[in-house]
Order: structure tokens, then C-alpha cells, then sequence
């Protein structure tokens, strides 16, 4: 007998239909970096990943900071999809619209309202993870059904989907592994059965863990060591988080009336006094409602009986919730906090979710009318407090994807500009060789240099060297003074650079060419012996670097009117 469908589950399936439709497109038609679609900070992983398809593999052959998935799926997306920026986009959009889809599917559960799971959803998806943190969405929105799928009947097929998820989240990112682990056993001491029972699912889940592990293991292993690779992994995540740390925002007064964020012709008293002081103030105020949030829920969780029958064992999935969602905001918030904040989306929406409806049934059913009247305007006042806070960048974002005025229409048109623009070759597609900063070094490297040989960059341009399409050479996307200095990895470093072809060298200039020789001489020695230093050059729009050339192989024109050495041939325009 077949069972029936209840209209409510038709509902929430096409609620989440057209959530996913809807985050995909205001995803896809707002693309971060420009003409490229993508940002700098993301081009340090696809530059990886596109390592690999010159048959480069992360630890044996280049330096992993420890995602060696996330280079992988880059890779994979390549072969799929098609060489570019386009396809690199399209698996990070699919991704965050996922997560957005099971956020919906999460908070409709913990509260049992397809309104709230909605406004979880959507409170998800404007808090504009970035493309390549897409592991710090998807990972958790997958984990969490499958955590409280434990704690209400633990098994062996709940265990072993856990041990999965955790080494699928260690390969994307080993932090993401650690996270999941921690959530997992913290699922296994809350599940509802005996002590003995708990212990007993921790301990074949964490030798589950391990024996996944064990051919990346292996692998480590056999390439430089497991201990080298930790130690280079958290060295790069210890300087990396130094680079940024955590500042706590502090409110600011609301401005006068002449301040320039409100224009003149809409502008009236409240407005200037309200809107634009939430503009000031956007990032302490969600600052401290995402801190807040877990803790108060790890309150209540606490404090309060029960409140439905539908949704067994509440109070222990809440408590994981929340506590992954403290842990994610230790691991993953610090400055630039306005780009962090969709970092921590995942918990932090189903929290409030569950919040706003355990609040909305305290009011319905509440004893004491104190109490009810308390936590509804408490409900009120974080949900209004919310939209209102994040309204602003909202709608301008949602204007930028062509959502606003005509949603359909607009966003259909969007959608064939931004593919249509999206072609990352030839470069002349969508720049031109005149273009200052990085775009000009990927036309020079283009140009003049063999399609086998490498380019070694001592700064931050990991766009050069992917949309020149050449590897990079010494194992390092990047080498940058700090990172990766200890005498082992520069021995390996100056190893690799002698067994490749790397004509032309990329290296800081001024003060930071001193700071990269001080932090890193074998590397220095090696460039200043072997090549020819041709000085501080300068590719427009701020990027200035010092250009070292091999002595070894003759370059027969230079670059257009820059001078720069070309191993192709003379070009001049």
C-alpha cells in the first residue's frame, strides 16, 4: 500500500525547489571579482587545483596547506565542465545553493514552520558566503541531518555516514575534519541510549575515522611525511589567521544629516537617524547576534522542558547545533568580518530559527503573561533588528543579480550576460593586453613564455599564473615572506626549482625584497645566483614587483614597451 503525500511535504519540496533556484541565480548573476567572476583570494585555491591537471599532486609534487579536496574538485571541474573561470563558478554557486536548500529543509524541521525554515533560508544565503568558502557551508549543512539522525537512533549506518562526512570535510579542509569530529562525538555522548552504549558508538566511529584515513595516510606518508605535512599545514594556518586577527566592533553615534550614505532627495529625519546609523553599525550588530545566538540557545536548552512531541530529542541536537556553531565562529571569525559572517551561516541560521519558533510557543502557550509578553518582544526585536540590518546591502546586492524590479525577467537576462562574459580565453575575450596590474603579467607570461615552462611568484598574484594557464614552479603558488621557511622546506623548494624550466621569477620589491631574503636566503641565493636581477618593474594598478631572469636561456625580444625579457620571440606592438 502506498503511502500518501502529505500536502505539506508537496509544499516545503517546492519551497525548497525554488530556494535552491532562487540562491543559484542571486548567486550566479552577482559574481565576485569583476570581469573574471572571481576574486584573488579564490584564485589561491583554483591555481592548485589547475596544478594538478599538469599532472601535479598536492604534497608530492607542491605544497598543501592542507585542502587537497578543494584543489580536487577545481581540477574536476575543469575536466567536466570545461577549461575557465565559468566552470569554477558553477560548482561554487551549485554548492552554496545546497546548503542554502538544506538550511530551509534543517530549520523547517527544528521548528516545524515552513515560514521560519523560509526566513532561516534566505537569512542564509544574504550573509554572502564567498564562493571558495563553499566548504564552510556545505559541510555542515550536510552533517547536521545526519548528527541528529544519531542522537535519535544512533546505528551503524548513522555511524559510519558521520565517520564519511568527517574525512570528506578533513580532505576539503583539515579544520572542517576536526570541527565535524568534535560534533560527532559530542552526537555520540548525547544520543538516546545508555552510557555504555555511547562509549561503544565514539569508539568504532573514531576507528571508522581512522581507517578511512588510513590511504591519505598512507599517502602523506609516502610523500615527505605525516608529520611534515601538519606541521607545514598549521604553520601556513597559523601565519595565515596572523595575517587578520579578530578585532571586536565597536558601535558608532548615529551620523548628522549631511552624511553622504543617505542621498539628499530621499533623505528625512529618520532615515538619516536610523537607517544610516544600522549602516555604520552592521557588523557589530550582526557581530553580536552571531555570537549570542548559540550561547542563549545553550541557555535554554538548559533551562526549558520540551516544548513539542514532533521533533524528539530537541534539546540534544540544539546543544550540538550551537556548540559546532561556538567552535565555527572560534575557528572561522576574524577580520574582515563583514566577508566571515557567512563563514558561520549554517548554524547560526538554524539556531534562530529554533529560537523564534520555541519563542513563538512560549508566547502562544506561555502561563505567566510576563513571561509571554517578554519573549515576544525578545522574538520581535531580533527578527525585526535582523532584516533590518542587513536590508541595505541586501537590496543593492539583489539589484546588482537583476532581482528587484523585474525578478524573473531581470534575473533571466542577468544570467545570459554574466555566462556570456565569463569566457576566461583568450584573454582577449575580455581585456586587453594594455590592462594594468595582474592581467598584464598573465598577457606577458602568455606570450612569452613555453606553455611547459613554470613561473615562480614570491607575492600575491595567484590570478597570474591561472589565466596565463602555466604551472607554477618550486611547489608554491606563492612564496611570501613568513610562510614555509624553515631550512627542510627550503631545501625543497630550491630542489624543485632546479628540476624545472622557470625562466622568469616574480619577487618582491623595496622593503618586502628585503624582509623575503631575510626570511627566506637559501631561496634568495638561489635567484640572485642563478638569474639576472632586472630590477623593480612596475604593472600599473599597484602591482610592483622585482623581475629576476634565467642566465641560462637567451631571450631573443622583450615585451611590448615594457622590456621584459620574451623567451617567444621578439613582440613588439
Amino acid at each position: 500500500m502506498s503511502r500518501r503525500v502529505s500536502p505539506r511535504a508537496v509544499v516545503a519540496a517546492l519551497v525548497g525547489v525554488l530556494l535552491f533556484v532562487w540562491s543559484w541565480l542571486y548567486r550566479y548573476n552577482d559574481t565576485e571579482g569583476g570581469a573574471m567572476g572571481l576574486l584573488n583570494d579564490h584564485f589561491f585555491y583554483v591555481v592548485r587545483g589547475w596544478q594538478m591537471l599538469y599532472g601535479d599532486l598536492p604534497d608530492r609534487d607542491f605544497v598543501d596547506p592542507g585542502a587537497p579536496l578543494t584543489f580536487a574538485v577545481s581540477a574536476a571541474a575543469q575536466l567536466w565542465l570545461g577549461r575557465g573561470v565559468w566552470s569554477e563558478i558553477v560548482v561554487s554557486v551549485t554548492a552554496l545553493s545546497i546548503a542554502t536548500t538544506l538550511v530551509f529543509a534543517l530549520a523547517r524541521r527544528a521548528t516545524g514552520s515552513t515560514v521560519l525554515g523560509f526566513g532561516a533560508a534566505v537569512f542564509q544565503a544574504v550573509l554572502q558566503t564567498r564562493y571558495y568558502n563553499y566548504p564552510k557551508v556545505l559541510v555542515y549543512a550536510v552533517a547536521l541531518p545526519v548528527l541528529w539522525a544519531h542522537i535519535d537512533r544512533p546505528s551503524a549506518r548513522t555511524r559510519a555516514a558521520l565517520a564519511v562526512i568527517s574525512v570528506v570535510a578533513l580532505l576539503f579542509r583539515h579544520d572542517h575534519g576536526l570541527f565535524v569530529g568534535l560534533a560527532s562525538l559530542a552526537a555520540c555522548g548525547l544520543a538516546a541510549v545508555p552510557w555504555r552504549e555511547r562509549v561503544r558508538h565514539a569508539a568504532i566511529y573514531s576507528a571508522l575515522v581512522l581507517l578511512l584515513s588510513l590511504p591519505y595516510l598512507g599517502y602523506l606518508q609516502a610523500h615527505g611525511g605525516i608529520v611534515a605535512h601538519v606541521e607545514t599545514a598549521n604553520s601556513w594556518s597559523v601565519r595565515d589567521r596572523a595575517r587578520a586577527p579578530l578585532e571586536v566592533p565597536m558601535f558608532t553615534l548615529a551620523p548628522g544629516a549631511d552624511d553622504e550614505v543617505v542621498r539628499a532627495d530621499e533623505a528625512d529625519w529618520w532615515q538619516r537617524g536610523v537607517f544610516v546609523h544600522a549602516l555604520r553599525n552592521y557588523e557589530p550588530w550582526l557581530f553580536w547576534l552571531i555570537v549570542t545566538l548559540p550561547v542563549t540557545a545553550l541557555v535554554v536548552v538548559a533551562r526549558m522542558r520540551p516544548l513539542r512531541t514532533d521533533w524528539p530529542h530537541a534539546r540534544e541536537k540544539i546543544a550540538v547545533t550551537a556548540g559546532l556553531g561556538l567552535v565555527l565562529i572560534a575557528g572561522f571569525i576574524r577580520g574582515n568580518l563583514s566577508v566571515r559572517f557567512g563563514d558561520v551561516s549554517i548554524t547560526t541560521a538554524v539556531v534562530a530559527a529554533w529560537l523564534l519558533g520555541t519563542a513563538w510557543i512560549v508566547v502562544r502557550h506561555g502561563r505567566h503573561p510576563v513571561t509571554r509578553v517578554a519573549t515576544g518582544v525578545v522574538a520581535l526585536a531580533a527578527l525585526a533588528g535582523t532584516l533590518f540590518i542587513l536590508y541595505p546591502g541586501t537590496r543593492e546586492r539583489l539589484g546588482q543579480a537583476n532581482m528587484v524590479e523585474k525578478p524573473i525577467e531581470g534575473a533571466l537576462e542577468r544570467f545570459e550576460l554574466v555566462s556570456g562574459r565569463l569566457d576566461t580565453w583568450p584573454l582577449e575575450s575580455w581585456s586587453s593586453p594594455d590592462a594594468p596590474g595582474a592581467v598584464r603579467l598573465a598577457y606577458y607570461l602568455r606570450e612569452c613564455t613555453e606553455p611547459s615552462d613554470r613561473v615562480f611568484l614570491g607575492l600575491y598574484l595567484p590570478e597570474v599564473p591561472a589565466l596565463a594557464q602555466r604551472a607554477f614552479a618550486g611547489g608554491h603558488g606563492d612564496l611570501r615572506p613568513g610562510f614555509f621557511g624553515t631550512e627542510r622546506e627550503q631545501r625543497q623548494t630550491v630542489a624543485r626549482l632546479d628540476a624545472q624550466r622557470v625562466p622568469l621569477a616574480f619577487l618582491p620589491e623595496g622593503d618586502s625584497y628585503d624582509r623575503f631574503q631575510r626570511g627566506l636566503p637559501r631561496v634568495a641565493d638561489h635567484f640572485a645566483t642563478r638569474y639576472r636581477d632586472l630590477g623593480e618593474q612596475d604593472a600599473g594598478d599597484g602591482v610592483r614587483f622585482r623581475l629576476f631572469a634565467d642566465k641560462a636561456r637567451a631571450a631573443p625580444g622583450t615585451f611590448r614597451d615594457t622590456g621584459w625579457p620574451c623567451y617567444r620571440g621578439e613582440i613588439r606592438h
